[in-house]
């Protein structure tokens, strides 16, 4: 149903954020065509990323396998890569011929939200009975009292540990806290110095050749010294703040007194044994499991070392969302269901993605099946704890003036971790860009 609500103040707030940014924008004209809805039945185009981490050709899998369950709806695979995915949709959308069904991350972009591209999932065959049945962190995709995405999965920032390596100097347990985690990565990068080892205590993801990590790795630390990204109402940016200061003062602690090397990759480093410990999106465990026979029976997952305020992280994946304007939103319900199922999210577990399903809420043998997984695997203790801890606050904020927070944190953030910059001017940097781009959003 089409929702014409605000819709030239919206054309108009676009409008004035698209002359901000080099990126195709999302129009919202007077009279824009929404879909019909169709009968069900029919073909849908569906565009997506390489999700299932470290197997991209299980899309395509799963894509057939759908196809192969039913006849009303037929679905077009596009595959994309992650380099540059989300601005071809976005262009595609913004010429009128983009996908039915695509991924989008959790949280998802204001932009799209405000033009009403994006159909509401009680609106193309979600029930509320299929909506209760999502852990509470599907408030990510909520917007005006409308969910909008149908997460496949959560990401949870934790903390990765070489088991042996903590072992060999002394510890039997990850650290718990940010002094723990500070003196234990600090007496490690000292005592393999002296032993010929090399080894560093931790790195933070972001800080190495994988510079679009920062953004997760710093909202989590940010997060858990107290801090926010905006105030309540989205209006002013807030990172120049003495949480903000608090947590960069702590994370330059590591580069001042050389216990961290600002490059030395995180991931490759820790499946070396050349890091002892990082931080990441617990999904990172794919990569480290492929590392064979330099990580099996050598590494752990722990919750994230508590800060001043709290032990929260980011909270990331992936959801499915629909073209409000395409002719067949039904089709792309029913596809979404399936893609999004109880069933299908309990696969990709096996990439130790986070069931977004309340386990008591699905079928019983879904629920078994869950249960298996986590009884199999002693890492999902601490992944889950780890997600019980956050909330979708933190992602909320994220959503306003979120392409310029994520692009400015990872030359602002860097610099001021690593010296380049005073705490002062990296945080006061990220709060003035991120501030135009709030503006441009009222």
């Amino acid at each position: 149903m089409a929702r014409p609500r605000r819709r030239l103040l919206i054309a108009a707030s676009l409008a004035s954020a698209c002359a901000l940014t080099a990126s195709a924008c999302i129009s919202s004209p007077s009279g824009a065509a929404t879909g019909s809805g169709g009968d069900g039945k029919g073909t849908i185009e569906f565009w997506s990323m390489p999700y299932w981490i470290g197997q991209d050709d299980k899309i395509k899998q799963l894509v057939d396998e759908f196809n192969a369950s039913q006849k009303d709806v037929t679905v077009n695979l596009t595959q994309l890569e992650w380099k540059d995915g989300r601005e071809k949709v976005k262009q595609a959308i913004a010429a009128g011929q983009g996908p039915d069904v695509w991924l989008m991350n959790n949280g998802l972009e204001l932009e799209y939200l405000k033009s009403q591209v994006l159909a509401p999932l009680d609106e193309i065959g979600y029930t509320s009975a299929d909506l209760a049945k999502f852990d509470d962190l599907i408030k990510v995709n909520e917007y005006e009292n409308k969910i909008y995405g149908a997460p496949l999965y959560f990401d949870a920032t934790v903390m990765l540990y070489r088991t042996d390596v903590l072992k060999k100097y002394g510890y039997d347990k990850p650290p718990a806290t940010w002094d723990e985690l500070k003196a234990t990565a600090a007496t490690i990068t000292a005592r393999s110095a002296t032993d010929g080892s090399k080894v560093s205590g931790w790195q933070f993801k972001g800080m190495d050749d994988h510079v679009n990590a920062i953004n997760s790795t710093w909202e989590s630390f940010l997060c858990q010294a107290g801090g926010s990204l905006t105030t309540p109402d989205h209006l002013k940016s807030t990172q120049n703040t003495e949480a903000g200061k608090t947590a960069m003062n702590y994370m330059r602690s590591f580069y001042q007194d050389k216990t961290s090397p600002v490059g030395t990759s995180a991931l490759n480093g820790f499946i070396d044994g050349k890091v002892a410990m990082f931080s990441f999106y617990q999904s990172v465990i794919a990569n480290v499991e492929a590392g064979g026979a330099k990580t099996e029976g050598k590494w752990a997952v722990a919750p994230m070392p508590k800060g001043p305020k709290s032990g929260c992280s980011m909270v990331g994946g992936h959801s499915l969302v629909a073209n409000a304007r395409g002719m067949e939103t039904k089709a792309a319900g029913t596809f979404m269901k399936w893609l999004a199922s109880p069933e299908r999210s309990a696969r990709y577990m096996d990439f130790h993605a986070i069931f977004p399903y309340d386990p008591a809420k699905v079928d019983p043998a879904v629920k078994a099946t869950y249960d298996e997984k986590i009884k199999g695997d002693a890492n999902w203790k601490a992944i889950l704890e780890q997600a019980g801890r956050n909330s979708p606050d933190l992602v909320l904020q994220d959503r306003h003036g979120w392409s310029t927070r994520w692009e400015k944190q990872k030359s602002a953030i860097v610099a001021g971790v690593n010296g380049q910059n005073s705490v002062e001017e990296a945080l006061t940097s990220v709060d003035k860009e991120v501030g135009k781009a709030l503006d441009a959003e009222r």
